[in-house]
């Protein structure tokens, strides 16, 4: 039971996490670049932005829920049950590193939330063709509190076990983690933004706009996301022969398996998909194909979750 709960709580942080950090990559890189290259049909990106408001307002709901829901299967895993909870709770909370890390994250999701809630707009302006696409302070302030929140993440995970260079891993798996959200959660974005859902169907010059801008972007990151992924794997392998011998290994194997598979299609789609962007079967192809990468980032999500609360050999 309690290994379902943490599976759970850990998929759904994870999943909130990088959507959210595709949001805030859409709304501070993707939004503003694109609508230079489209101001005649601005209005289509202004639609998609109230879009993502709303999304990341979910995202943050999703983070509260997932935050408090890992004090609660923290608890149930290390109860006594001679001692009364609120001993069990406060030895979590003010003796451990795990309940410092926890009252961090709770402030930035907190501050996540209320940023969120009461100092950005829930629609952009309509006045002129950029108008509520520029980056204003609350998104520049949300930008700091995603690092802040990523941070937290690695702080409490895997890469605060190694037992030297411990800056350094902590260090490779923010970066891990934003790479991850600046692609797939970025993506996610624009293929939800593209949908008929968002303001009628999307014209091709928008679609198109925003894949170019986002191009470069998804590079960086995924170049970013093998090296780190790479150098985290190995801090937690003792042998290359771990990732067929140990239960733990098996599961990073099927992961690095997927992550293969999602860059030969994201690579597929640079060369073909993105130099079409802009014309109806280039919006077809890349959708397609876009939609695979993120189904199967789902399941990378997943082994992840599962890899995190994992025994490493």
């Amino acid at each position: 039971m309690i290994w379902l709960l943490t599976t759970v709580q850990q998929g759904l942080l994870f999943f909130a996490t990088l959507f959210f950090v595709g949001c805030i990559s859409w709304r501070v890189v993707v939004a503003p670049g694109a609508s230079a290259r489209v101001v005649e049909v601005g209005a289509e990106l202004r639609d998609v932005a109230s879009a993502v408001i709303r999304w990341a307002r979910l995202a943050a709901l999703a983070l509260v829920a997932a935050w408090v829901l890992r004090m609660v299967v923290q608890v149930a895993a290390f109860r006594d049950p001679f001692s009364p909870l609120w001993d069990d709770v406060s030895l979590l909370l003010f003796q451990t590193t795990w309940g410092t890390v926890w009252m961090a994250q709770g402030v930035v999701i907190i501050g996540i939330a209320l940023t969120l809630g009461l100092a950005v707009r829930s629609s952009p302006g309509r006045e002129g063709t950029v108008a509520g696409l520029e980056v204003s302070a609350a998104w520049w302030a949300l930008t700091l509190l995603t690092f802040a929140l990523v941070t937290t993440l690695a702080m409490s995970g895997h890469a605060m076990g190694v037992d030297s260079w411990r800056t350094a891993a902590v260090a490779a798996d923010v970066l891990h983690t934003l790479a991850a959200g600046s692609w797939i959660g970025t993506l996610a974005v624009i293929l939800m933004g593209s949908s008929s859902a968002v303001g009628g169907e999307q014209s091709p010059a928008t679609f198109g706009a925003q894949i170019q801008r986002f191009s470069p972007l998804a590079l960086v990151a995924g170049g970013t996301l093998v090296a780190m992924g790479a150098g985290l794997s190995w801090t937690h392998l003792t042998t290359v022969s771990d990732l067929w011998t140990t239960g733990y290994g098996r599961i990073l194997s099927g992961k690095i398996g997927v992550v293969l598979i999602i860059l030969g299609l994201g690579f597929w789609n640079w060369r073909q998909g993105v130099p079409v962007s802009d014309r109806a079967e280039g919006v077809t192809l890349i959708r397609r194909r876009g939609a695979w990468e993120v189904g199967l980032a789902a399941s990378v999500i997943l082994l992840t979750a599962i890899l995190v609360h994992s025994t490493k050999p």
